[in-house]
């Protein structure tokens, strides 16, 4: 094992943490994650360290997260180490791997953390952290998308939890705008804030019910093979399963952001919601809250065709057959979760030094105070979702106060999801956040303009026809730019991202 930072300048018995620090680390971050990093996590790093090494913290605003992956990006590209480490989504991973903007983490982790690096979801090592067989990333919270639903009316209407998109907008159809007796409440069928910036997710999320089928290898927003959009008769249907969703939700989803999700289940006004893991560890509905597989899709994309066809075992191999409705294709949507890279432009002690932060706060020990504490708790507001076969045992959760039934179906979901083949990851090259802020805009726009009318499938196809065009102009005009710059163009990176460039060119 080599020796650490820490170990080489570990100070004598005297030193006090109110001496000059050796060494600073400079974390360039997010908003969204920031005040638990400058408040609590950089201090404990420090308080770690006995005050040899000292975090400062560069935050960029949370409407500003385009500026956070081009800087990231311009940084690479000009070869500056301004900062020691990147927290932020995987996403960031395709700003700056292509220029060698990140520091290959591998031997560090193989001679050094390999114990706690094999502790962490599969999904998460080789495919969220991972760039062409090298780690450029530690994660640090494992989000996945889940089925929220309020138990107590559930079980009252004797409904069961939806399994296809059909379901849930029947199920918040018949809810709806009823009175529950128990509570006295109007309620609300389906909770989804939709505000630019988040309703993408919920998008994407249906999206890819019907467009990938055999794993993340073959992409769901982007074929692998060629870099296609996905889009065609799925998107038209995904745009037609929102307008229901939208029909019997909340009066304020297109203004509000992930918080109205929240905050209708906590109130217990809202029947159905899609959220990220957190909402189980904030909830103080402990016991009521319902937590499940997010519903799929009985048809699926042919991408020969482009036209949807009905699921069978050949066409949906992974897919989940029930007696009543067969075949249905499960997408479960890892989106995009966090973690933090070091700069590749930084000399090798920096490096070791910000591999050692990322790898304390990753750690067993340290990642239990965030996604297994204690209920009400300053860590349970941060609401950090499990990524780590440790954190998978019930009973630890029972102890910190949660409701065992609730956490039973919590971590089902976890395992359910990400060891399903047909994980759903979030794309990760260059130019990702144009690409998700124009289907983001097209389905607001749309939700917008049909609100109180009946669509017709022209109005859906002409959304899906812009879509598809805007997204195949950013990946040439991108393509263009990488041939006069002499770097790669996106689908390699893109594949290399999915570990499928060396079986789709092999024989090229």
């Amino acid at each position: 094992q080599e020796e650490s930072f820490l170990q080489h300048s570990a100070p004598p018995s005297n030193t006090t943490s109110e001496e000059e620090p050796e060494a600073v680390i400079k974390v360039f971050m997010h908003e969204s994650r920031s005040q638990e990093f400058v408040e609590l996590i950089g201090p404990r790093f420090e308080e770690h360290t006995n005050g040899r090494v000292k975090v400062d913290f560069s935050v960029v605003p949370y409407a500003e997260g385009d500026t956070f992956l081009s800087e990231i990006e311009n940084g690479a590209r000009l070869g500056l180490g301004l900062y020691d480490v990147f927290v932020g989504t995987p996403l960031m991973v395709g700003t700056g791997a292509p220029y060698n903007g990140f520091a290959d983490m591998t031997e560090y982790i193989k001679t050094n953390y390999l114990e706690e690096w094999l502790d962490i979801f599969p999904g998460f090592r080789e495919s969220f952290s991972s760039y062409n067989g090298k780690i450029l990333m530690i994660p640090f919270d494992g989000d996945l998308i889940h089925l929220f639903y309020n138990k107590d009316i559930l079980e009252y209407y004797n409904f069961q939890p939806p399994r296809t998109w059909q379901e849930y907008n029947d199920v918040a159809e018949q809810v709806h705008n009823k009175v529950f007796p128990p509570t006295n409440k109007t309620l609300v069928g389906s909770c989804l804030g939709r505000a630019y910036g988040v309703g993408n997710a919920w998008t994407a999320q249906v999206l890819s019910s019907m467009t990938q089928t055999h794993g993340a290898s073959q992409g769901s927003l982007f074929d692998t093979k060629d870099m296609t959009p996905l889009t065609s008769a799925a998107l038209v249907e995904t745009l037609k399963i929102l307008e229901r969703q939208l029909k019997y939700g909340h009066p304020d989803e297109l203004n509000r952001y992930i918080d109205l999700n929240q905050i209708s289940m906590e109130n217990e006004e809202c029947m159905l919601s899609l959220n990220w893991g957190h909402v189980f560890v904030q909830s103080s509905n402990q016991g009521r809250l319902g937590v499940g597989r997010v519903p799929g899709s009985q048809k699926v994309l042919d991408r020969e065709t482009g036209k949807l066809v009905t699921c069978n075992k050949d066409i949906c191999p992974n897919a989940v057959y029930y007696d009543d409705i067969g075949f249905v294709n499960y997408a479960p949507y890892a989106t995009p979760g966090w973690g933090g890279a070091v700069n590749g432009n930084i000399s090798d002690e920096k490096k070791k030094l910000a591999i050692e932060f990322l790898t304390f706060f990753a750690s067993k020990e340290e990642s239990r105070k965030w996604v297994i504490p204690k209920v009400g708790s300053r860590e349970a507001d941060a609401g950090y979702d499990a990524y780590r076969l440790s954190h998978m045992n019930v009973e630890d959760y029972v102890e910190q106060g949660f409701d065992r039934e609730q956490t039973d179906a919590y971590l089902n979901s976890i395992k359910e999801g990400l060891a399903s083949p047909n994980l759903v990851l979030e794309i990760r090259f260059p130019e990702v956040a144009k690409i998700g802020s124009i289907l983001d805009i097209a389905a607001i726009n749309h939700l917008n303009t049909t609100k109180g009318i009946t669509a017709t499938d022209q109005m859906r196809r002409d959304v899906m026809t812009d879509v598809t065009a805007n997204w195949t102009k950013i990946i040439s005009d991108y393509d263009a730019r990488a041939t006069i710059e002499k770097v790669e163009k996106i689908l390699p990176q893109y594949q290399k991202l999915r570990g499928v460039y060396g079986e789709l060119n092999e024989n090229k």
